[in-house]
């Protein structure tokens, strides 16, 4: 009987220490938030990339922690005659989970030759990471998606910046102060929106 009472307490004492550990985990996601804002660069800085060859750029920063089962997933998503054709340069899964004034990127080459292709840049918390993509566009425009700071809420994706080509003599600009999809999107001959996305981290 002793011993029955002793692994009753046993049972009950492992079961406290698990709900702990939840309410611990549950605590930790709750707390989780991460905050993106647009970086203004100086008057030296703007020189310094005019001579790198870019052509366009915009920076952000990134602020704030990840639960441990978390993840910030970084895109280039593709629409083409306003439909949505393929994700480019994304990355996930980076070991990093607290960011504090971490710098993050999109950037496009132009060239005006139409045998280059277009070279894209996504400047990621641990690195960057690019690739070229051939079109027959012959004029663009490139727009800061973000006015202020913005709060990740979880799965719901964030716009950063757009780069919008055309073949035509007129070309839509498009607008967002909060990181929506832009409206206009569905008209653009093609398109390059950069995208963050907080989310579960994907289990292999």
């Amino acid at each position: 009987m002793q011993g029955f009472k002793r692994y009753c307490s046993f049972a009950i004492l492992i079961l406290l220490l698990t709900g702990c550990v939840d309410v611990e985990k549950d605590k930790t996601s709750s707390n989780a938030k991460i905050t993106i804002e647009p970086y203004n660069m100086s008057e030296k800085e703007s020189l310094l990339i005019s001579k790198s060859g870019v052509g366009h750029i915009e920076f952000f920063k990134l602020n704030g922690t990840l639960a441990e089962d978390d993840d910030l997933q970084i895109s280039v998503e593709v629409f083409e005659k306003g439909k949505f054709k393929e994700e480019l340069l994304k990355t996930w899964d980076d070991p990093e989970k607290n960011y504090k004034d971490i710098l993050i990127s999109f950037g496009i080459s132009d060239f005006n030759d139409e045998v280059r292709p277009l070279k894209l840049i996504s400047g990621i918390p641990s690195g960057l990471a690019t690739t070229n993509y051939s079109n027959n566009m012959t004029s663009s425009s490139f727009s800061n998606l973000v006015g202020e700071k913005v709060t990740l809420k979880k799965n719901k994706p964030v716009y950063l910046a757009a780069w919008l080509g055309t073949t035509k003599n007129e070309l839509r600009s498009v607008g967002s102060e909060n990181g929506e999809l832009p409206a206009g999107i569905e008209e653009a001959e093609l398109a390059f929106l950069y995208r963050v996305l907080w989310t579960d981290k994907e289990k292999n």
